[in-house]
Formats: structure tokens, C-alpha cells, sequence
């Protein structure tokens, strides 16, 4: 499973939920702002031209309404491939601040409740136990490192409950030259086979010590010992190649490319041999210019930041999922990878204030999946958002989704902690909670 979550909240009007009649005349959703005049700066010639207009019609929500693609998700209107395996699951939760979104949204838990761990630590924690001897990840964290933190992004390798062995590896893209020391192991001197015989020495006396009990932080340290010891396996598994910083034009500028960076190595680490490759990676995206509230936070000139970066965002996910025929295994392939675009929230259906841009809005916004277990016939719109008000009349929950994301890799989520048979409000039992989240989220349903 690969996860793009856009950090700072995805507008879902001209992105994935765009109704092309609400708020004309009004100057809400999609008319809050002179869109067609952007796009003939950022579009390539000819794409937001001819019948089609601005938007694309994509499939019609609970209610009927037919749903749109935004300008800003032209990149994808080439590929018909991925939009026949692609579902938008409208969103909604209670929590307007990133620091307390973030959390929840990454996790499915609320910030403070001691269960809160991403689901990168869930996979590490199940999958890892089927192999303990493994030391290439089977979970990751790839992100710009430019973040603040009192956003919280830091949850999405939180561990919660769970041991601390089950943490994701982290690669923050700022500070590799630093990951690249650390794997060189330069501080024992050439001696690393000395030190690590003497560490593990020093954990077997202090077992017996123990006479036979168990000390979760004493497994802990040994584990991550083990995985020190064997430093030179994930120096192999990340190879400085793969760290290239790519040049890209957008809107008529040259950038220097972080989301293409980022799209590489989590795309390298889902495609190694199997006893090497990845289940989980979480892309954390803070778009090709960052807003000055950083990432997709666009409180200000949110034209300018959405039309520059949800396009190029788009086109670096395109680049690393193979197209019919194409069969390049360094890239991704729909029929065995879940594609998931995540973010906190979305943005509001109106400007925020003389900034020119949208404020925060979780009462309805849209989460993508693409590919894994959706056929094609399950493609389409899941809930449905009142034009009125802006907010979600149906919809999927945080827990919800990150359950359905945890039983697509193969995990019971009634058996993680923080979720249970109460996390799926249309659930009576373990069965029914399943087959829920089995035929919302993904259109499948028993026997299929």
C-alpha cells in the first residue's frame, strides 16, 4: 500500500469533489476563484480545452449529485487506467486544528488516547512478527522534513500500545545525509563485530539477571540492537541513487522537486524482491512550493498554491504507477497495490478572508483509493456532501478508514488496539463491522 497524504488539508472542489454548478453567481466552491485564468498558465495547451471544460464528469454521490474532477487533477485525465480502479470516500470528523487532525487522521484515534499509533506501526508489528529475523522495513515514513512540529506529523510513526520495535523507519529528506552516517556505523572505529559481540553480551547477563522474566524495554533495546548490528542490509536497501533531488517545471517555473523525490524512494521500497519490499509506505506530502502555513495550507493565495501543487503532486504519483502494458517492476502495479490520497481535512467551500485563501474544513472532504481490491465496477463516489452547507450528509470516519486500510493489508483491525465492533457505526458485531468496512470502502462485498 502506497499512502499520499497531503499535508495541510486537500480542497476537494477543484480536486476530487466538484460539483461545476454549486456556487455559481456566489462565489463558493470551484467560483470562489478565477479559475480559468490560472489554467491556461499551468495546464499543458489543450487540456482544460474542449467539451470538457475545466472538470471532467467522474461518477454520481449518494445523493444523486453527479461529482466532477477538479482543474487541478488534469494529470490524472490522461490516465483512464487509474480512474476506472479509483473510489472517493467523502469524509468527516470534528477536529478543525492541524495538531489534533493530524493525528486522527493518521491514526484513527484522537490525540491524547494511549492506543494512538499509525498505520505504519500496526503492519511493522503484525507482518514483522511472521519474520523477526527480517531487517528491511515493512513499513515506512517518507516526508520533506521541512514540517513544523507542533503540526504532529510525527503520529504517523507512533507505536501507541504497541512494542517499540513495531516503529516505522523514518526517512526524513532533509537529514539523509545524516541517516547515510548513522548507516555507516563510523563511531565504532572499524570494530562494529567487537562492539556488537559485546552488546550482545551485556543483554544476555542482564537476562539472567532477570532469572527468567520478561522486560519489554530490555526486548525492545535487543531488537534494535540486532537491527544496528545489521546496518550494511539497509545501507544495500537504500542505495544514495534513489535519493536524486529532481528539477520540474510548474506553471512556467523550474522548482526543484521534493514530491518527486519522495514518490521515488517510497515507491523503491514497495518494489524491492519480496524478502525486502515494503507492505506499507506513507508519502507525506508538503507540495512542490510550500504555502508559508506550510504544505497545502493555503490560508492565502490558495489559487496560486493549489494550481501549482496538487497538479505536480498528482503527476508524481502518475509517474511511479505503470500504465496497460508497461510492466516496469520498478513501478507500481493497481492489481496488487492500494493507492490511498489522505489528508486532515479539506478546505473551506468559501474564501477565508482578504488572503485569498480557504480556511480549515473537516465537516466534508474526500479520501482517494485506487486500485488493490477496487474493480472497476466498484469505481465511483461513496457518501455525499450538501451544497448548502458545505458538510458531509454521509460519510466515512477516520477510524473507519484507517480500519479498512489495515484489513486491505491483510490485518484483523478488530484485533489492533483502539479499535473495535463501536469504531464502525453501521456495526452490531465483528461480522457485520468487517463486511462493512470490506464493501464501503472498497465495493467488495461476501463471496466476491
Amino acid at each position: 500500500m502506497l499512502e499520499l497524504f497531503l499535508y495541510g488539508g486537500l480542497c476537494p472542489w477543484d480536486t476530487f469533489y466538484c460539483v461545476p454548478g454549486w456556487g455559481a453567481g456566489a462565489g463558493r466552491y470551484l467560483h470562489a476563484f478565477d479559475v480559468a485564468s490560472r489554467a491556461t498558465s499551468c495546464a499543458p495547451e489543450g487540456v482544460l480545452a474542449g467539451d470538457g471544460g475545466l472538470t471532467r464528469p467522474f461518477a454520481s454521490d449518494a445523493q444523486g449529485v453527479k461529482v466532477h474532477l477538479g482543474p487541478w487533477t488534469w494529470p490524472l485525465w490522461s490516465r483512464p487506467d487509474v480512474l476506472a480502479r479509483a473510489r472517493v470516500i467523502v469524509t468527516r470528523h470534528d477536529q478543525q486544528p492541524h495538531a489534533t487532525a493530524i493525528p486522527l487522521a493518521l491514526t484513527g484515534v484522537g490525540l491524547g488516547r494511549p492506543e494512538l499509533a499509525g498505520t505504519g506501526a500496526h503492519v511493522q508489528h503484525r507482518l514483522g512478527a511472521l519474520d523477526p529475523n527480517r531487517v528491511a522495513p515493512l513499513a515506512a515514513v517518507v516526508r520533506a522534513g521541512t514540517e513544523p512540529v507542533t503540526d504532529n506529523l510525527s503520529t504517523a510513526a507512533a507505536v501507541g500500545l504497541l512494542p517499540d520495535g513495531a516503529r516505522p523507519l523514518e526517512l526524513n529528506l532533509a537529514t539523509l545525509p545524516l541517516l547515510v552516517s548513522l548507516l555507516e556505523r563510523s563511531a565504532v572505529n572499524g570494530g562494529a563485530a567487537a562492539h556488537d559481540a559485546l552488546v550482545r553480551g551485556r543483554i544476555a547477563r542482564a537476562r539472567a539477571r532477570l532469572a527468567g522474566a520478561r522486560s519489554a524495554g530490555l526486548d525492545a533495546f535487543a531488537q534494535a540492537h540486532e537491527v544496528r548490528a545489521r546496518a550494511d542490509e539497509l545501507a544495500s536497501l537504500l542505495p544514495p541513487s534513489i535519493f536524486g533531488l529532481p528539477i520540474s517545471s510548474a506553471c512556467g517555473e523550474l522548482e526543484s522537486s521534493t514530491p518527486r523525490q519522495a514518490a521515488g524512494v517510497a515507491t523503491h521500497l514497495l518494489t524491492r524482491p519480496e524478502d525486502q519490499a515494503a507492505r506499507y509506505a506513507l508519502w507525506i506530502d508538503s507540495g512542490l512550493r510550500p504555502t508559508y502555513d506550510g504544505g497545502h495550507d493555503t490560508h492565502a493565495s490558495h489559487l496560486d498554491y493549489a494550481s501549482r501543487n496538487y497538479p505536480h503532486t498528482l503527476a508524481a504519483l502518475l509517474e511511479r504507477i505503470n500504465a496497460p502494458g508497461e510492466q516496469d517492476p520498478d513501478k507500481l502495479e493497481l492489481d496488487d497495490t492500494l493507492i490511498a490520497i489522505t489528508s486532515e481535512f479539506g478546505r473551506t467551500p468559501w474564501v477565508e478572508d482578504a488572503r485569498a485563501g480557504l480556511g480549515h474544513w473537516s465537516h466534508g472532504y474526500v479520501t482517494v483509493l485506487i486500485g488493490g481490491p477496487i474493480a472497476a465496477s466498484a469505481a465511483g463516489v461513496v457518501g455525499a456532501i450538501e451544497e448548502e452547507s458545505g458538510r458531509a450528509t454521509s460519510f466515512v470516519s477516520p477510524a473507519e478508514l484507517r480500519m479498512g486500510l489495515l484489513l486491505a493489508l491483510g490485518i484483523d483491525p478488530l484485533t489492533a488496539p483502539g479499535f473495535g465492533v463501536s469504531s464502525v457505526r453501521a456495526a452490531s458485531d465483528e461480522g457485520s463491522a468487517r463486511a462493512w468496512l470490506a464493501s464501503t470502502l472498497f465495493g467488495v462485498t461476501e463471496g466476491a
